[in-house]
């Protein structure tokens, strides 16, 4: 991953650096349509809610076929193809959601800043953009569970950033070389909008001697996440600097399809259910399948989670008279 990742470390240094422009990526006018079921897997290219991705099917996955969808994040001066590469080597069932960020002097960006402290309009603006894209694409295609999150550099950034300000939007966090901005610690975001249900895990990975994005402020993110309550930690590489080594190419893309079984195995186990309900106070339950005003929903998008009993659910607190999906153990 040297050659693809080195531009990141340029920009990171430091601004300055001429190239030609980037060539804009094809829009559409909403989201494009998957490829025809039964062919081979292939890249390709759309927009939705404003932002534009790449998507690829792996392990053999048809485009029609309902599989966890895994989402990378391109760094600062990255392109969505460069990690294309790197995940392509992913071997389980999954579709592969790769958005871009704004085109910028021959790059492609999130923010424009290369300070550790960024200020949280800037990231939290993009965050918004790209759950609100996630959210849509996963309603348009397929998909078992949330999407599973990562990013190398800027875009481990930007994973860190959404598994904060919007943690009710993806399954999984796998920031890389990344950290959390001190302006995005969830003392002051998780305490400006609605406490979620449950909190996404964090998994991080870092090169320990990286100096561009140094390794202590990785450290420095998954302590806060911790002390926030989050299932947070953090795997250094020793003598690894702003990259990806062989070892924790590996490990990454490992840790990424145990968590994408995880999501399948809830699938198996559980279905989905809308449910309607006058009030939704912390507990609540929800109607079993034969039961009046429920259906099974063809989305497993949900602020929700099974419990260990045969209906009851959990959902957090929602306006009166809302509708909410809720996922249902019955067996």
């Amino acid at each position: 991953m040297r050659v693809l990742l080195s531009i990141s470390v340029v920009l990171l240094a430091g601004p300055g650096c001429s190239r030609k422009p980037a060539p804009s990526p094809p829009a559409g006018s909403a989201v494009a349509p998957p490829p025809p079921a039964g062919e081979p897997a292939s890249t390709t290219r759309g927009e939705i809610a404003g932002v534009r991705y790449l998507e690829h099917m792996t392990g053999g996955a048809r485009p029609d076929e309902r599989v966890p969808m895994i989402v990378a994040l391109h760094p600062m001066g990255g392109d969505p193809a460069d990690l294309l590469q790197l995940l392509r080597r992913y071997r389980r069932r999954a579709r592969l959601v790769l958005p871009y960020g704004h085109p910028s002097g021959g790059m492609y960006i999130w923010y424009d800043s290369v300070r550790e402290d960024v200020a949280a309009p800037l990231v939290t603006r993009e965050a918004d953009r790209i759950a609100a894209a996630l959210a849509a694409l996963a309603a348009a295609r397929p998909t078992v569970g949330k999407p599973l999150v990562t990013g190398f550099s800027q875009g481990g950034i930007m994973t860190f950033a959404l598994a904060v300000t919007h943690p009710e939007a993806l399954a999984a966090a796998f920031p890389i070389s990344g950290l959390l901005p001190p302006s995005l610690y969830p003392s002051a975001a998780l305490s400006s909008r609605p406490r979620p249900a449950t909190l996404p895990p964090v998994a991080a990975f870092h090169g320990a001697s990286d100096l561009a994005v140094p390794t202590r402020g990785a450290r420095a993110s998954i302590a806060e996440l911790r002390r926030a309550g989050y299932t947070a930690e953090l795997r250094e590489y020793a003598g690894v600097e702003h990259d990806i080594s062989d070892q924790e190419e590996g490990e990454i893309l490992e840790r990424i399809g145990r968590a994408a079984d995880g999501l399948a195995a809830a699938k198996r186990r559980g279905t989905v259910y809308s449910c309607s309900v006058s009030r939704a106070p912390a507990s609540t339950y929800c109607y079993t399948a034969k039961a009046k005003n429920c259906k099974p929903s063809p989305s497993t998008q949900t602020d929700s989670f099974a419990s260990p009993s045969s209906t009851r659910c959990s959902s957090r607190g929602g306006v009166p008279g809302c509708h909410r999906r809720a996922r249902c153990d019955t067996r």
